[in-house]
């Protein structure tokens, strides 16, 4: 096994990120980045303020394509530009479909066939920057990432930036139909798992009691969820954050959910480390309850809140090789005033995490 698993891990988080970053890539013999062209400004941290400086990196930004509003469209001109400006003319956009005409989801699917041309290059590090990707995009690239890496023994780099608080804000329409991710529906539909005793593990997050309706349908349409385990963001920035949400989904504890507050997994709302943990201690604990029955179980995640969590969630799904049910976002609309012009500070937040490449093949990067 050459990449990260439960037990080794190498990640780094704050101005460690800047100092491996400017240290380490200007002497990489050939890195892409794939980035996203995302609503906030924050999503232009890497691509603009930091690879840029660096001659060995091409950079493929993704422009997610969605039902554009005026707005939106704005606010991708601005993003485009400032982008090209910092980054010059070897930059290239590229345009991905999120959702097809009879409306399935299919980014992750056209995410994945763009990113297979790009690795034809031979490239030595891979970066995938998940600071303004979609869930739907992101997931299914960085598995395919970490595959290309291992085959190819190039290094494999996660990257995230976040800030506490949003210039922009935005209201969000999400897809009707609950729909496993691509690359992460495992067996689920097979006739070989209806009878698996399915342990659901959602993401919590204000106003999405919709989606999470629609995924619990989902996966109780063929046989029952035996038991729901929350995630809840904890510690947070606001610490009453945890509670409201609680206060939020109520009714789905008492009522189809029919689970306690004690199955609330608490993780730190600013770690992904801290929601891939306690994760992997969880069904590591649940495996061995039922290694003494006969019965099977499955953990399904879905990851629908706050992006750190989410990608803590995503390292869980790799390594335990789980499946992930989610819904996807069809629109944006922004429900505030367009900034005049791209303001791109420092983020809040930074992580970097190797998900494959020469330290797990106990060699120094």
């Amino acid at each position: 096994m050459t990449r990260f698993t439960s037990d080794r891990c190498f990640a780094q988080s704050g101005k460690d990120v800047l100092e491996f970053a400017r240290d380490y890539f200007p002497r990489t013999q050939k890195t892409l980045l794939i980035s996203t062209l995302g609503i906030q400004s924050q999503s232009l941290y890497f691509p603009a303020e930091i690879f840029s400086r660096f001659s060995n990196v091409d950079i493929r930004v993704i422009v997610e394509k969605r039902r554009e509003t005026a707005s939106l469209s704005e606010i991708g001109r601005l993003h485009k530009a400032y982008v090209q400006e910092a980054v010059g003319k070897d930059v290239q956009f590229v345009e991905v479909d999120i959702v097809a005409d009879d409306g399935a989801t299919i980014g992750g699917r056209n995410a994945v066939i763009r990113a297979a041309e790009w690795y034809k290059q031979g490239y030595t590090d891979i970066v995938i920057d998940a600071t303004g990707m979609s869930r739907g995009v992101c997931f299914p690239l960085v598995k395919q990432a970490i595959e290309i890496g291992l085959n190819r023994r190039a290094n494999v780099h996660l990257l995230v930036a976040s800030s506490d608080a949003r210039r922009i804000e935005l209201t969000s329409e999400s897809s009707d139909r609950a729909e496993w991710m691509h690359g992460f529906q495992r067996s689920m539909g097979l006739d070989s798992t209806a009878d698996n005793l399915k342990l659901w593990v959602p993401q919590l997050s204000e106003g999405a009691s919709s989606q999470m309706e629609l995924m619990y349908r989902a996966l109780s349409s063929s046989s029952s969820v035996a038991e729901v385990c929350p995630i809840v963001p904890f510690p947070s920035r606001n610490a009453r954050r945890g509670d409201t949400l609680l206060f939020e989904f109520e009714r789905d504890f008492h009522g189809d959910w029919d689970c306690s507050h004690l199955n609330v997994i608490y993780a730190h709302e600013s770690n992904p480390m801290d929601v891939f943990n306690s994760i992997c201690k969880m069904v590591a604990a649940r495996e061995e309850v039922f290694t003494a029955t006969e019965q099977k179980a499955i953990t399904v995640l879905s990851p629908c809140g706050w992006r750190i969590g989410s990608l803590g969630m995503l390292l869980a799904a790799i390594d335990l090789e789980l499946p992930m049910l989610y819904v996807e976002t069809i629109s944006y609309n922004v429900s505030s005033t367009v900034p005049s012009k791209v303001e791109v500070q420092e983020p809040d937040h930074l992580w970097h995490i190797l998900l494959a490449g020469a330290p797990y093949e106990n060699s120094q990067l």
